[in-house]
């Protein structure tokens, strides 16, 4: 999304997403100009097909891989971020370790994410402005 929103369209000052595991959620953000709302939400959209679709390379996976495991490992280096890690955790009734987390990512396949994407389905589109 950041590489096709952002960088290819140079239609984002930022975009990302992340998921929210103690509520099955994905969030995609993007910080645009109100005149690009529409191009960025089909690119959105055709990013999510694409993966249903399993229109997707290797490295795109390893690149993905790479940076959560990075995000991940940032975690224990912030007191606040590894103590909101284990409190999500807590509340999720979880006692994954950031370790296992780490894990848990590298084991991740191409075939695995096209399977979840297939179950992602688009529910709330909003835009703040002012």
């Amino acid at each position: 999304m950041f590489q096709n929103v952002r960088e290819k369209n140079s239609l984002a000052y930022t975009a990302q997403s992340n998921y929210v595991r103690q509520k099955n959620l994905i969030f995609i953000r993007c910080g645009i100009e109100i005149e690009n709302y529409e191009k960025a939400v089909n690119i959105i959209k055709e990013q999510l097909e694409d993966m249903k679709n399993g229109n997707i390379t290797e490295e795109e996976v390893d690149n993905a891989k790479k940076y959560i495991v990075s995000s991940i490992k940032m975690l224990t280096e912030e007191q606040f971020s590894i103590v909101t890690y284990y409190m999500a955790n807590e509340l999720s009734d979880s006692s994954l370790s950031t370790e296992d987390y780490i894990k848990d990512i590298e084991a991740v396949t191409k075939e695995s994410i096209i399977n979840i994407a297939k179950d992602i389905e688009l529910d709330t589109i909003y835009f703040l402005k002012n």
